[in-house]
């Protein structure tokens, strides 16, 4: 214990943790080298969590892309077995068809259009259509004589892509060329075969109308021409934990890809990341429901998947109560309808 007795004045206060003036002095003036520490501090640790951040965000990207890298690498062309026999090669477009459409159909089906327009860039024609005008319209023109006898009666008639995320309604497929041997449908890029959504709002009952605000139906359409895409639908047995019965083959399950420019030697860069399948549901008839599975990484996950409907049957009729659930679905909207190539080829 110290004796305060000996104490002097400026010992006074300073004992027990008192503190003197220039103590007091320096605590209250504020210490700039205090301040630029904690700023320099700071900083660098908002860099060393973005740095953290980066690197986490980098790692996630690497570790998407190398799968769907592998994937796309190895998927084949189910197609390319037909490359021997045909014609023209490994290519095979609309003026590849053993068929092809008269050109007075397209004229007369032209007329049943409206407010029809030209497409700048390619001089494809297109026009609208009504809710029940538009599935006749493409069944219409897509039923060609001395073609659609051999296609399968299964995807024969009018699809509707009910649950379709993207502004696309109708789609037929009985316009193709049918390869019995492998199984496979060859369906060309060709007017009247699909359609897209017409309205300036988006279906009320669609679980995807936001993607209508990113996706402008007008240009989607517009954009038809660009690849010149041809589709092959390769029919094979059912596999395990398909929609469809395991095991059968009698047109339950097929493989569809994209043929950018008709070149049936690699799948199109979009079916080579992304996978498609049509598997029966066992609807109200016979090829009446498919579910059109869209999968990513090697098909291990499932993204934007749809029921392809059908609405008219291979003989021109309605099909109940699928017809009705489309047209409440449309809630009067129109279509919009490639309609031609326009002037300069022989299928104007």
């Amino acid at each position: 214990r110290r004796c305060h007795a000996h104490a002097t004045p400026g010992d006074v206060g300073l004992e027990e943790g008192a503190q003197g003036p220039a103590e007091i002095q320096n605590k209250t003036k504020p210490s700039t080298m205090s301040t630029t520490t904690k700023v320099v501090a700071g900083v660098a640790a908002c860099c060393c969590c973005c740095c953290v951040v980066a690197g986490v965000v980098i790692l996630i990207l690497v570790l998407v892309a190398i799968p769907a890298v592998v994937c796309s690498v190895n998927e084949p062309s189910y197609a390319d077995v037909l490359i021997k026999d045909l014609p023209g090669g490994s290519k095979f477009t609309l003026d590849s068809m053993s068929v092809l459409p008269p050109q007075s159909l397209y004229e007369n089906l032209r007329a049943e259009l409206y407010d029809t327009w030209t497409h700048n860039a390619s001089g494809y024609t297109y026009g609208l259509a009504g809710v029940h005008e538009a599935p006749m319209i493409l069944y219409n023109g897509t039923k060609i004589s001395g073609n659609w006898e051999n296609v399968p009666s299964q995807v024969r008639g009018v699809f509707w892509m009910r649950g379709n995320g993207v502004p696309e309604i109708l789609a037929t497929l009985q316009y193709g060329e049918w390869f019995e041997d492998e199984k496979i449908l060859l369906f060309p890029n060709a007017p009247f075969s699909w359609t897209w959504y017409g309205g300036e709002n988006p279906p009320s009952s669609i679980d995807f109308n936001h993607v209508y605000d990113f996706i402008e139906a007008r240009s989607l359409a517009e954009s038809q021409g660009e690849g010149n895409i041809t589709v092959a639908v390769s029919f094979k047995p059912c596999p395990e934990g398909a929609e469809c019965q395991a095991g059968s083959d009698n047109f339950t399950f097929a493989d569809i890809q994209s043929h950018s420019d008709g070149d049936l030697t690699a799948p199109s860069v979009m079916t080579s990341y992304v996978t498609w399948t049509m598997e029966d549901m066992n609807g109200v008839e016979p090829g009446a429901l498919w579910y059109r599975r869209v999968s990513l990484y090697c098909s291990q996950v499932g993204f934007g998947s749809y029921e392809l409907t059908k609405i008219i049957d291979e003989n021109g009729e309605r099909i109940e109560p699928y017809y009705s659930s489309y047209v409440a679905f449309m809630e009067g909207a129109p279509h919009i309808i490639w309609s031609g190539f326009g002037e300069g080829h022989h299928l104007v």
